[in-house]
């Protein structure tokens, strides 16, 4: 774990401090929770987790490649007397054989294969206290600012009477990276959440993000609006803001119906606008990718029951971005699920999925598969996939060869473009087997006949999970 500077430590101190002071601010509340805490029982505390270990094997004719991953989790609820929650959660990954290779080409291209190094993760590790009707709690360790883009921190949150009709929060601390140092690098920020009239529930958050080997900064400031219409129809709208320019807002319209018949639609839009970040936690990609360009994006999505069997679901979004350059394009998405349950144990799906990019880029992919399901002990599906591009490339004598499966197609309006429509089927077989209340083995496999390659592509991944 990163350790925190001096400065970091003092500051944490203080906020401490701060929440120790404000903890008797509802004197009586407390004294009325006391109260009633003399009649429970007191609780022995619960204890989940899970320890689950993958082994990944792909193969493309002379070329392969192995790893092992490993994912785990612990939570300890209502510990000491009910004040006190711990929570930690990892991932290991590891390359078995070293085979990555720098060329672009390379479908296996992968940060733990380029490096070669064994990797150990802690994703989160932190204490929680609280009183017993965790309406305060201080938070301390590495974790997930949820309120401000997931940052990932070492450091505190001290959270006051968030479920109830006013309360909130204050947090800090040093961001975390993987990949390059953050030593000196300090977030942090206060949020203010309530129910200002029936059925809403609205949160304001403000975030600064200070870089130290950049010497800059991010002001950063969120908002976040829901309103429950009736019990079946809610909205959602949402702003961030960096820096005085708008990062992106949007809004989402959802219907889900209380009918036994199933009828569910969710629509929304969102806009992405011209905003500078300064801090390499906003913009850490900006020199390999490029500038994003201000956009807009809508969707919508439909679920409905057709017969108690059969349930369709359409889905459509769109993004059209202000100006249109290599890597900022415009796009329509469309696609049209079929979903069959006749009965608890098999299930299966058809789907169709089809994108319309600007440049006549295109793609079409028709998928299904069928899940069976005997009791709790097993299941096992099968399923196939049919993809088929379309798209340009800059033409260059060195991307052909005699021997490339893929006849080249001269744009008759731009000798500088070859057109490739490339196709690929894919076929898969994956089962789960509940060995005991506590353990599960996971295994699956895919064979995968990609037009643009003369050899077959084969993986295959298995896992053993432990539950506590």
């Amino acid at each position: 774990m990163d350790r925190l500077t001096k400065k970091s430590l003092c500051t944490s101190l203080f906020i401490a401090g701060l929440f120790l002071a404000l903890w008797p601010v509802h004197a009586e509340e407390e004294a009325t929770a006391a109260e009633e805490a003399k009649t429970v029982e007191k609780s022995k505390g619960e204890y989940s987790g899970s320890l689950r270990a993958t082994y990944d094997y792909r193969g493309l004719g002379s070329d392969s490649d192995q790893d092992v991953y490993g994912y785990f989790h612990f939570r300890g609820r209502d510990l000491s007397d009910e004040h006190l929650d711990i929570y930690l959660s990892g991932r290991l990954s590891a390359d078995l054989d070293g085979t990555g290779r720098s060329s672009a080409a390379d479908p296996f291209i992968s940060l733990n294969d380029t490096s070669r190094d064994d990797v150990a993760k802690i994703l989160q590790l932190y204490f929680d206290a609280h009183d017993r009707k965790k309406t305060k709690s201080l938070r301390v360790g590495r974790q997930y600012v949820d309120v401000a883009d997931y940052i990932q921190m070492d450091g505190l949150q001290a959270m006051f009477h968030e479920s109830r009709k006013l309360g909130g929060r204050a947090f800090f601390g040093q961001p975390v990276s993987y990949y390059s140092s953050v030593s000196s690098d300090l977030f942090g920020g206060v949020s203010l959440v309530g129910t200002p009239w029936s059925g809403n529930r609205s949160r304001v958050t403000y975030a600064r993000y200070e870089d130290d080997s950049e010497g800059a900064s991010d002001d950063h400031y969120f908002l976040d609006v829901r309103q429950q219409m009736s019990e079946e129809f809610r909205t959602r709208g949402y702003l961030s803001v960096m820096n005085e320019d708008v990062r992106m807002g949007g809004v989402d319209f959802i219907y889900i119906s209380l009918e036994e018949k199933v009828f569910d639609a969710t629509v929304g839009v969102r806009r992405w606008g011209d905003y500078k970040a300064e801090t390499r936690a906003y913009s850490p990609l900006f020199d390999v990718l490029g500038d994003q360009e201000p956009y807009s994006t809508a969707y919508g999505r439909l679920t409905t029951e057709l017969l108690p069997w059969l349930y369709l679901s359409p889905g459509a979004m769109m993004r059209r971005p202000d100006d249109s350059d290599a890597t900022n394009r415009r796009f329509e998405r469309y696609d049209l699920n079929f979903i069959f349950e006749p009965s608890d144990a098999l299930s299966a799906s058809v789907a169709l999925e089809y994108w319309d990019v600007e440049n006549d880029d295109r793609f079409f992919g028709l998928s299904g598969d069928i899940r069976y399901r005997y009791r709790k002990l097993w299941e096992l599906s099968v399923g196939a996939a049919y993809v088929d591009y379309t798209y340009k490339q800059l033409s260059d004598v060195s991307v052909f060869t005699d021997d490339d499966p893929i006849v080249p197609v001269i744009d008759p309006l731009d000798g500088t473009r070859v057109e490739r429509s490339p196709n690929a089927f894919t076929y898969y077989l994956r089962g789960k087997w509940n060995l005991s209340e506590n353990t599960a083995l996971r295994l699956s496999g895919e064979i995968e006949d990609d037009s643009d390659e003369d050899d077959l592509g084969y993986r295959v991944r298995t896992s053993f999970e432990v539950r506590l």
